[in-house]
């Protein structure tokens, strides 16, 4: 190794910051969250650069500036390399360490990408090769590590006394620090429930190898796993039983453990596999037995999902739970089309339904849906694609209101209609057989736009040339 890598103490020191402007801000906001006592020095503050927060401006001449005695070292960031290095040479002078930015050759040391869960920190350097790599190889950790890391290693450090005087030292003080660790980051406790868990290990009550139950209820997102928050995907890999949807893509659920137990209990129109009791059922036999359940959704779990359903189940029968959200279907949608949900003097709000019942069924108060400065976004909409136009229409919505129609939203597979209201039912019926359709009334596309134009344009070169 060229550099040795280390961890600098700097409680009750001084870290020093050299420059006022973008370079010395991207330092600052580095050491800040450290313990030291953070100085700025430069003889002006660029405005608008540089937030001080509590750190202290020493309005002085770097070349001359009195290093305080404590110092644990400085980072030049004047953003001219010339006097950075001039900088590194007079702090080296005066026995500081000291990091001139982008400047390795007159540096002590080099920064490395910082995965931060105080007080657990990770340092990722290539001693100034690539620092790029570094980054995305800090990107990887980051997302492997859960952010409540660092307080249940506080947590961990509060217990350790009481640790020592209960349990002997050697295998068995080990199998209990284990036994902590690995069920709290594997059921992804928070700090409290952490120390609930603690405080039973440490009684003796839970018995040999026993493990609580959880439920983890997952939106996969509209389609690909591109979709899909890093949360959900950490926990689908962490699944003991995964119980999913018929609308999840094949290639999501390919992410899971191999020794997962996969459940379909998806249902589709008119094609219901299952009874919402038998899936509820389900999530809670297999919880209570101490496995983690992933009930993993399309979409977002919490619209048209019946979430609230299997959250009444497993909250009756005790056991704990998250919701991970997801990305929804109107959402991947609106942004596949370029057609934002809402808008400034367009579309003042969005309405979201569900097309079951619009023959008149439901209990849909189509009036205000009527309205023209409302956007409305229609789940499972394809066969009743007809009646919700002649609802609109009925309730004096224009025939003429922009509609965008998106099939398999989000996925490789999506196709885009721009049509009307007044077309909405003609269009439906000419999409894909089979795939899910998301219907977004009284939106603007500004992919429709983009094609009107360039036609628009191509005519009238088209219309020069025959003149």
């Amino acid at each position: 190794m060229r550099a040795f890598p280390i961890f600098v103490q700097a409680e009750g020191r001084s870290i020093i910051v050299f420059g006022g402007g973008a370079d010395a801000a991207a330092k600052l906001r580095l050491v800040a969250k450290t313990e030291a006592q953070v100085l700025v020095v430069a003889k002006t503050l660029v405005a608008g650069e540089i937030d001080l927060g509590d750190a202290e401006w020493v309005q002085a001449d770097p070349l001359t500036f009195a290093f305080p005695d404590n110092t644990a070292f400085a980072y030049a960031a004047t953003g001219d390399e010339e006097l950075d290095a001039q900088i590194a040479a007079y702090a080296r002078a005066n026995h500081v360490l000291i990091c001139a930015a982008d400047q390795p050759d007159v540096s002590d040391f080099i920064t490395p990408a910082i995965v931060d869960r105080d007080p657990v920190v990770i340092a990722i350097g290539t001693e100034g090769t690539a620092p790029v790599l570094a980054r995305m190889i800090k990107a990887q950790i980051e997302a492997a590590l859960p952010q409540a890391l660092g307080g249940l290693a506080k947590l961990a450090n509060s217990f350790r006394d009481r640790v020592a005087d209960t349990i002997a030292p050697g295998g068995e003080r080990r199998a209990f620090w284990r036994s902590f660790f690995k069920g709290a980051l594997q059921d992804r406790l928070d700090v409290e429930t952490a120390r609930q868990r603690a405080e039973t290990l440490l009684s003796g009550e839970a018995g040999e190898g026993a493990r609580e139950g959880f439920i983890s209820f997952v939106g996969s997102g509209p389609g690909g796993p591109d979709l899909m928050t890093l949360k959900a995907r950490k926990v689908l890999d962490e699944a003991d039983v995964v119980l999913y949807d018929a609308l999840v893509a094949p290639e999501i659920l390919e992410l899971a453990r191999r020794e997962a137990l996969m459940v379909n209990v998806g249902k589709r129109c008119g094609k219901h596999s299952l009874k919402q009791q038998d899936i509820c059922d389900l999530i809670t036999q297999h919880a209570s037995d101490g496995h983690h359940v992933v009930r993993l959704k399309g979409g977002d779990p919490a619209i048209f999902g019946r979430l609230a359903e299997e959250l009444d189940a497993v909250s009756n029968a005790g056991l704990a739970f998250e919701v991970v959200p997801g990305v929804t279907a109107a959402a991947a949608a609106s942004a596949s089309a370029a057609a934002p949900l809402t808008e400034r003097g367009h579309a003042q709000e969005l309405r979201v339904i569900t097309a079951h019942g619009a023959d008149g069924d439901a209990d849909v108060d189509w009036a205000s849906l009527a309205r023209s400065d409302s956007a409305v976004a229609v789940y499972m909409g394809k066969r009743a694609a007809a009646d919700v136009q002649r609802q609109l229409i009925l309730n004096g919505r224009a025939p003429s209101t922009p509609v965008v129609l998106v099939e398999n939203a989000g996925r490789g597979d999506e196709k885009i209609h721009h049509t009307s209201l007044s077309a909405l039912g003609a269009t439906a019926k000419h999409t894909s057989k089979g795939a899910p359709l998301m219907m977004l009334i009284g939106v603007v596309s500004r992919r429709a736009n983009a094609h009107a134009i360039q036609t628009q344009d191509q005519s009238t070169i088209s219309d020069r040339k025959a003149a």
